[in-house]
């Protein structure tokens, strides 16, 4: 009887399942977050968001396994201390000097502040990216760490490129650019020796895009023309004149409306565009995977104003101390909406062998742009 060789059994990979399990303790931590940035003086931010993160980091479990943070306040702290002394103070220094030299009116002047500026925003990207990579670095599961490849230089400078190309194309490359950025942004992710992919065009998401850009248009007009009418009605009320200051009541009055119209027209942008973002969500998701295994995120343009809506209400009633819950919303968000279709072999997946930095997220922090 002739013998058959049969290759050994090839692993068939995990059914992943993503879910946001939460457990108590954020109410405290965001008091105790609070009293002490107050204390001293906000300094103790690095810390407060190193302890946020294990929270809400614990709090998913991906195939009943919890994610895990290691990040630390010290290293965000001198992250940031690096930053201000290789950025920040000659910044200081240079708008100072020159101010002292040519006098605080001068040309002089200006220039370096737009000098400065233009070096914000060519780094912008590069701090978006590198915050990025020192989260992945710093979040591990069942032992396994993430990590970034690719340059953070070569990120910020599409994203710089990316934002001159919208103003000159009036906004219309923005698809365009959005799935370049984030193909270099997925396409750098790894866990352990494992790439995410991420792979598309940009024409699906040029439908919505295209409405939304249209009714903003038509939006604009019709704000201009609510608020042209609302002045010229108004004007036979105002009793003040070139001579007169208006009263206190005309004054407060003049400020409601200016708000109004802000708010309204800021609501108003936020509702057109959900729908757009909502759509590129999920294509972008749909674009994304990992192994054998594919991505979708059921993001709605309802659901979306409602997080944000939820979130702006936490933070204004609880001024600012319920900033946790607001991030907490967010992950939950994206892990109860998050779907993922296939297998990863998860057995198979190798410890990262990439250098782990001891430097936390100095230009995210000067920028503001670090997310969670």
């Amino acid at each position: 009887m002739n013998e058959i060789a049969l290759s050994p059994p090839q692993s068939a990979g995990e059914q992943i399942r993503i879910e946001y399990v939460p457990r108590q303790g954020l109410l405290s931590l965001s008091l105790v977050n609070f009293a002490l940035g107050l204390l001293t003086l906000t300094f103790y931010r690095f810390w407060a968001k190193t302890n946020v993160r294990k929270h809400i980091w614990s709090c998913v479990h991906i195939n009943g396994q919890p994610l895990e943070y290691t990040g630390r306040g010290i290293e965000l702290f001198l992250g940031a201390i690096i930053v201000f002394l290789v950025f920040g103070l000659p910044a200081i220094i240079l708008i100072m000097a020159v101010s002292i030299i040519y006098g605080h009116d001068h040309a002089a002047v200006y220039a370096a502040q737009s000098l400065l500026f233009l070096v914000v925003a060519v780094l912008w990207g590069a701090a978006i990216y590198r915050a990025r990579r020192y989260q992945l670095s710093r979040t591990l599961w069942r032992g396994i760490r993430g990590t970034m490849a690719g340059s953070s230089l070569a990120y910020s400078l599409l994203y710089f490129g990316s934002f001159i190309a919208r103003g000159l194309t009036l906004g219309w490359i923005t698809p365009v650019m959005n799935v370049n950025l984030q193909e270099m942004m997925i396409g750098g992710m790894r866990f352990g020796d494992r790439p995410f992919r991420f792979k598309g065009r940009a024409g699906p998401l040029y439908p919505s895009y295209a409405l939304c850009w249209v009714l903003t248009i038509v939006a604009v007009v019709a704000v201009v023309v609510v608020i042209t009418g609302g002045a010229v009605f108004s004007a036979p009320f105002i009793t003040y004149t070139e001579t007169t200051e208006p009263t206190g009541l005309e004054t407060a009055y003049i400020i409601a409306a200016v708000l109004a119209a802000y708010l309204f027209a800021g609501a108003l942008y936020s509702i057109i565009w959900s729908f757009y973002t909502a759509r590129e969500l999920r294509v972008f998701a749909s674009y994304t995977s990992f192994d054998n295994a594919r991505f979708s995120l059921d993001a709605t343009a309802g659901s979306l104003i409602s997080l944000v809506v939820g979130n702006l209400l936490i933070w204004i009633f609880t001024l600012g101390i319920g900033t946790p819950y607001v991030q907490q919303r967010m992950v939950r968000y994206l892990c109860d909406r998050t779907k993922v279709e296939g297998t990863v072999d998860v057995e198979r997946i190798a410890q990262s062998q990439a250098p782990l930095g001891k430097l936390g997220e100095g230009l995210a922090d000067a920028f503001d742009v670090g997310g969670i």
